[in-house]
């Protein structure tokens, strides 16, 4: 037994070790934001820098792994989105620069999720479903349990029931 929970320990500290959350950019445990390119604009700053039109995507971490993802709308950057600060742009703000021309009139309303975004919420899916499963087994053991001890009680009872009757 005690080689299982070394061998356990072994794998969470391998989960949960910082290398593998620093090269993906993702936290170990928590959320985080993320920029994607969709189209150049018209659009500059106040200091003159051009703004692209980028989608902002909260996404949340589990051992170092995306397991879920929200789409917060789209947004303004500099630097086709390289950049950690950003200008969020309502659907009305949206609609009136693809009316003056500095956003393509193709760009959608709503932004849709690219492939690795649906897989992260895919994870998230995968991940509830598991720990749904966990617990319905867990429920299923204790259940187990308390019927296996009703059991051992009631024989008890009855053994002694026996006892006394034959006294």
């Amino acid at each position: 037994m005690r080689a299982f929970g070394l061998f356990l320990l072994t794998i969470f500290f391998a989960v949960t070790g910082p290398t593998q959350a620093l090269a993906q950019n993702t936290p170990t445990f928590g959320t985080s934001k993320s920029l994607t390119f969709v189209d150049k604009t018209g659009l500059t700053d106040m200091n003159g820098a051009a703004l692209d039109l980028c989608h902002l995507a909260q996404g949340r971490s589990l051992l170092g792994q995306g397991v879920w993802v929200t789409s917060k709308g789209y947004v303004l950057a500099p630097n086709e989105c390289l950049s950690d600060d950003y200008f969020t742009l309502t659907g009305l703000q949206l609609l009136q620069a693809q009316n003056e021309g500095d956003i393509a009139a193709e760009v959608p309303v709503t932004p849709d999720m690219n492939e690795a975004q649906m897989i992260d919420r895919a994870r998230g899916y995968s991940l509830l479903a598991l720990i749904g499963g966990v617990f319905a087994l867990l429920g299923m053991v204790a259940f187990v349990i308390l019927r296996r001890r009703a059991a051992v009680r009631r024989y008890y009872a009855t053994l002694s029931a026996e006892e006394e009757a034959v006294a």
